[in-house]
């Protein structure tokens, strides 16, 4: 190829390579950008939840109008017993205890769950079923009665245990049995609630932290806050006794109104203040909770008085067995002074005792009566009338008031001790219960153990106490356990047991002692026979009481009568009446109770 032609290529490839570069130039238009994609589609928002409805008050209302109108016969609760004999025969049936956590685990009835007291009542009314009933305890019973109201108003068919555990189900022989510690979980949702009932139980089970540590606590007063308040005459308070109209009329606190708690209450709301506190009490508080929580989804500001009343059952919850006082419809008059004082107007011409030999005689026929031996457990198990049940002197006979049958059954109820002084006491107190008492003359070892053939009519085993068979009044039910709590005070002392010794009252005497007051209950002829040094005469007999006006309430009045017995009869009698007084160990002394009494220790009388 020649020159020329060689010079003309290299030529075309050069200018071929300034385009080719040129091409590659940053001046010139941008490359096309790659396509973008598509952003991803965010999610769709989930629409708010649909916020809960207002409380409807008209349908809260007719759920407490309907509660009350359309009561049951059983009051929304069951007896303990009964709860137990349903657990025990696996009954279909839901349970639930409202007790704290820590007391559902360390035991609770089988097949339980737990919902605390609080607002986990309300988060799980959803999931309790309505096709069965649901049985609700705590530990009294009280606030288990606002827990079944509110659950009864959410359309579920909720009864109480009664006195809870503490005081109800722990009471019934053999419970244990029916004890577990596996703790059961609620399951799903299965009830559809009323959306304006379920907002007004949350804010009513809420509400309870606006209350926790006050004097309101647990929409609950106690019995020394409600006391306190009454005697500051505070006017904040209203307080209404939903107990029968013969219970209040009996006694009732200081104050008090009355709307007998039943089908149909509601209907006496109406005249209930909203402008003040009010603090319902039934008997036990029970029934005060079912009423209280009525009350509160309907606007009023309700509160239960705690233990009620006090019965011997949740003793010592409630007024009367914390030693508040009741008053009669006038407000003036003490059932407790009434009845004492009936004690002597209606004294019987038996004055109240059997001859042993009349006693063992009636055991013998099988006559239908009650036996309570009064000694020591020790000597019970020794060997005891047959058929007797035994409450040891002291604090026991008052706890088993309520297990003694009373008048108008008809059923006597003989009592014997050791000597026949002490029974005495025992006496007058059970009759001033209502109970048709007599106590057996000088005991079991100066009476019964000297009639022939008294052997035969002993037996070692022991009987024990059943279910409560009568209702004792709270105020003298009071009473008398604060007698019987009394003995504590004075034992270890001159006047143990409510009596003196024979030795100990000749050495007042003879030192003068001005505290005392002897008083002589014998006959007007027997006391001119001859008569303690310094004694008084006011004899035994229906009417005396009299002439208890007459007697010191500054000094110890030591009663003696011919062995103790009439004069145990007067000491208890002037005790309840607020009198200090005491018997005289053995009395003057008979032959038949030697060698007690005065005259057979040696001691002197004198005309």
């Amino acid at each position: 190829m020649n020159t020329l032609l060689k010079r003309f290529l290299v030529l075309l490839t050069v200018i071929a390579l300034v385009f080719s570069m040129a091409a590659c130039s940053p001046s010139e238009e941008p490359a096309e950008e790659p396509e973008q994609e598509e952003p991803a589609e965010e999610p769709e928002e989930e629409e708010p939840a649909e916020e809960p409805a207002e409380i409807d008050p008209a349908t809260v209302e007719a759920a407490v109008n309907s509660y009350f109108s359309e009561m049951p016969e059983d009051i929304y609760k069951i007896g303990q017993a009964d709860f137990i004999e349903k657990v025990a025969n696996g009954e279909d049936m839901f349970v639930l205890d409202i007790r704290q956590a820590d007391a559902y685990a360390e035991g609770h009835i089988i097949g339980a769950y737990n919902a605390p007291w609080g607002p986990a009542i309300a988060e799980n009314l959803d999931k309790l079923p309505t096709d069965k009933t649901v049985y609700v305890y705590c530990y009294s019973g009280q606030t288990a009665g606002q827990a079944v109201a509110t659950l009864n108003m959410a359309g579920i068919d909720a009864k109480s245990v009664n006195l809870g555990f503490n005081y109800g189900i722990s009471k019934v022989e053999g419970y244990e049995d029916y004890i577990e510690t596996y703790e059961y979980e609620f399951g799903p949702a299965i009830t559809d609630i009323d959306p304006s009932i379920q907002m007004a139980l949350t804010e009513y089970y809420e509400g309870l932290a606006d209350v926790a540590g006050t004097t309101y606590a647990n929409y609950k007063i106690s019995e020394a806050d409600l006391n306190t308040l009454i005697e500051e005459g505070d006017d904040s308070i209203y307080i209404l006794s939903i107990r029968g109209e013969d219970a209040y009329n009996e006694g009732h606190i200081t104050g008090a109104e009355l709307l007998p708690f039943g089908k149909g209450m509601q209907e006496g709301f109406g005249d209930l203040p909203k402008d003040k506190t009010i603090v319902v009490y039934c008997y036990t508080g029970q029934t005060a909770g079912q009423t209280v929580a009525g009350l509160r989804l309907l606007g009023y500001d309700a509160v239960s008085l705690n233990g009620g009343i006090g019965m011997p059952s949740n003793s010592p919850l409630g007024w009367v067995n914390q030693g508040y006082p009741l008053h009669n419809q006038e407000g003036t008059e003490n059932v407790v002074e009434d009845a004492a004082m009936a004690y002597f107007a209606n004294l019987s011409d038996d004055i109240n005792k059997i001859g042993q030999a009349e006693f063992l005689e009636k055991v013998e026929a099988g006559e239908d009566m009650f036996v309570l031996d009064i000694r020591q457990a020790d000597a019970y198990a020794e060997g005891h009338v047959k058929g007797a049940y035994n409450a040891p002197w002291g604090p026991a006979i008052a706890e088993n008031l309520a297990k003694i049958p009373q008048l108008p059954s008809g059923t006597p109820v003989y009592v014997y001790c050791y000597s026949g002084q002490t029974a005495g006491q025992a006496v007058a107190t059970l009759r001033v219960a209502g109970i048709d008492a007599i106590s057996v003359n000088l005991g079991f070892n100066y009476g019964i153990a000297k009639v022939d053939g008294y052997e035969a009519y002993l037996e070692t085993e022991a009987n024990e106490f059943g279910e409560d068979v009568a209702e004792v009044d709270p105020t003298i039910q009071a009473a008398i356990t604060d007698y019987y709590e009394g003995l504590a005070d004075v034992a270890g002392t001159t006047y143990a047991n409510y009596k003196i010794s024979e030795a100990d009252l000749n050495s007042l005497i003879e030192a003068e002692d001005d505290s005392i007051y002897v008083l002589s209950i014998r006959s007007q002829s027997a006391y001119d026979e001859g008569h303690i040094p310094t004694a008084e005469l006011l004899p035994f007999g229906k009417g005396m009481q009299e002439g208890f006006s007459d007697l010191p309430k500054d000094k110890t009045i030591v009663v003696y009568c011919y062995t103790g017995q009439t004069a145990g009869q007067t000491v208890g009698i002037l005790r309840l009446l607020g009198y200090d007084a005491v018997s005289l160990n053995g009395g003057v002394g008979m032959e038949s109770n030697a060698p007690l009494g005065w005259a057979n220790q040696g001691f002197e009388l004198v005309q």
